[in-house]
């Protein structure tokens, strides 16, 4: 039962398509301190290649007549970054009623009847492994965001560390 106070909350099953993993190639990337409100690939490189220049303060650029400073940002090691693109779902149930068809997946259930329970899908376009961080005027400061998204992976770890260590202590099995 649902209070008065509690806001409807949708939740999807998101299926990851792990083949793209492999297939993901590098690229170069730049996390621009503005919003660009399409969601869609684009021929990037062939408007913008940025002119970076080695500052005193670190990179610098002019983005649109207004200077970027900042800096070049590693993944955490033993890590890759991906770009991913969401996909809706496709509708599996037109398909053909060959019977030849059907004793086949009897034996071994497909893809499609795998991906009916999902919501939509996501797969990797590219992979990475820094990227070039940019603030206006002045670069992004240890507050910002992003630092904070990369450095979750050594606070789990360290937390997992903890309590397999304090398990142990006490004669527990090893969490896995």
């Amino acid at each position: 039962m649902e209070s008065s106070d509690e806001v409807a909350v949708h939740k999807h099953r998101i299926h990851l398509r792990t083949a793209t993993l492999r297939d993901a190639a590098p690229v170069t990337l730049h996390l621009l301190p503005c919003e660009v409100p399409v969601n869609q690939p684009a021929p990037v490189g062939r408007f913008f290649t940025p002119a970076i220049r080695q500052g005193l303060g670190g990179l610098e650029v002019s983005f649109r007549g207004r200077k970027l400073r900042g800096e070049e940002v590693s993944v955490p090691p033993g890590l890759v970054g991906y770009v991913m693109v969401m996909e809706e779902k496709h509708d599996f149930s037109e398909g053909s009623e060959n019977n030849e068809e059907q004793g086949e997946q009897e034996l071994v259930e497909s893809p499609e009847a795998l991906e009916r329970d999902f919501d939509c899908f996501i797969g990797a376009t590219a992979s990475f492994s820094r990227f070039t961080l940019w603030g206006l005027e002045t670069i992004p400061g240890p507050d910002a965001k992003v630092r904070g998204a990369l450095t979750w992976p050594s606070l789990a770890a360290a937390t997992w560390l903890f309590a397999t260590c304090w398990a142990l202590s006490f004669g527990c099995p090893s969490p896995q």
